[in-house]
């Protein structure tokens, strides 16, 4: 049995480690920070084997665990990153555009590449957080509000304002290519 669910954590970390490194960077972590993130909820994992006993939806309560793990790392410091009375909602949230080496040469992808961190920049830490979630991740809504805590119906309305809000920007054509 034991063996069983090393085996599967083993699984689970060869499938979800990558993305959940990539949140937990998203999240205006250093590197190394980030990997020590997912690394600590895989030990708790390995250790507590019963934590998955009841999650039915394993990719979204990995994500909820890399942002729980950051809070504690947040309020265990005395030179905090984030303020002490820091909540879900004021979770700094970033994303940065990688494109490829070869096509970063051309001014082309560069200009794109600007356009979109523009873009991105114009949202708002939770808004940028969600578009990550949905669009870069895959997640569905029933995910995205288990991980960001809010309701399904409150997931479905926050991306309606996000989308809205794209559309309102300069770069509709561009909004067009990622959604």
């Amino acid at each position: 049995m034991i063996e069983r669910m090393e085996k599967g954590i083993d699984i689970l970390y060869r499938k979800y480690a990558r993305d959940m490194f990539s949140y937990a960077v998203n999240l205006d972590v250093d590197r190394e920070t980030a990997k020590d993130v997912v690394h600590d909820v895989f030990c708790k994992l390995y250790t507590e084997k019963r934590l998955l006993d009841n999650v039915t939806n394993v990719r979204a309560y990995l994500f909820q665990s890399v942002k729980n793990r950051l809070l504690d790392l947040y309020k265990s410091k005395r030179e905090t990153l984030l303020p002490p009375d820091v909540n879900w909602e004021d979770m700094p949230f970033s994303v940065e555009v990688s494109v490829e080496d070869e096509f970063i040469e051309t001014e082309e992808h560069e200009l794109l590449r600007r356009k979109v961190e523009q873009l991105l920049s114009a949202l708002t830490d939770r808004q940028r957080e969600i578009i990550y979630l949905r669009y870069m991740q895959n997640l569905s809504y029933e995910e995205i509000s288990e991980i960001m805590h809010i309701t399904s119906p409150a997931c479905r309305k926050l991306l309606h304002k996000v989308i809205s809000k794209l559309r309102q920007s300069n770069f509709m054509p561009l909004i067009l290519l990622f959604l």
